[in-house]
């Protein structure tokens, strides 16, 4: 081969070596450090199952959450997914799921009968804006939520590690003046539930 030859072909060598890199890296090496932080802690939830209390709620959401036994489960982790189940009473009908997408952390509400089948109202959720927060990650309303729900397509979710024992789940709907905080407790973990409906 031509010196010249030889010499282009070493210069395509680093950029041929990126693809290759980039090809294979997993997904959660792709997010911002924010989110890789975020997305750690999120595995205190593997495996385990943590008490909750109705730490904020206005009068839309507190008949349906006042005085109930709340319980965060979480389900199964992967590098790629993390499914967390939220009881509500002997209610297992609905799931957090939390998938790494496109280079940030995608949420839905995948909500069950107790047939396993799934609702007619189901995986509503959306994409964090990146990078968020080490600590707090919020998740707009994305395209397929305002289809089937178009009165909360300026919903948004949020999940927010208030401090190494302290984890608040909640939604806000700022056209109605809406929203609800759950507080859990990592600090006592507790006897797992049964599986969430449609996961046994």
């Amino acid at each position: 081969m031509p010196r010249n030859g030889i010499l282009s072909s070493l210069a395509l060598l680093p950029c041929l070596m990126a693809l290759t890199v980039q090809a294979d890296a997993r997904p959660f090496d792709q997010l911002p450090p924010e989110q890789q932080a975020f997305w750690q802690k999120l595995g205190a939830f593997c495996d385990k199952a943590f008490p909750g209390e109705l730490s904020d709620v206005t009068d839309y959401y507190r008949d349906a959450l006042t005085d109930r036994e709340l319980v965060a489960h979480g389900v199964s982790c992967s590098d790629e997914r993390i499914h967390v189940a939220l009881h509500v009473d002997d209610n297992r009908s609905r799931n957090w799921i939390l998938t790494i997408v496109d280079g940030t952390i995608r949420l839905k509400h995948d909500h069950r009968y107790p047939d396993g089948s799934e609702e007619d109202i189901s995986q509503y959720g959306g994409d964090a804006p990146v990078p968020g927060l080490p600590r707090r990650q919020i998740f707009p309303a994305d395209a397929h939520t305002a289809d089937i729900l178009p009165q909360r397509a300026d919903n948004f979710w949020f999940m927010d590690f208030v401090d190494d024992d302290t984890f608040n789940y909640g939604v806000h709907w700022p056209k109605q003046g809406h929203s609800v905080r759950l507080a859990f407790d990592l600090s006592r973990p507790v006897e797992a539930p049964p599986l969430p409906w449609g996961y046994e």
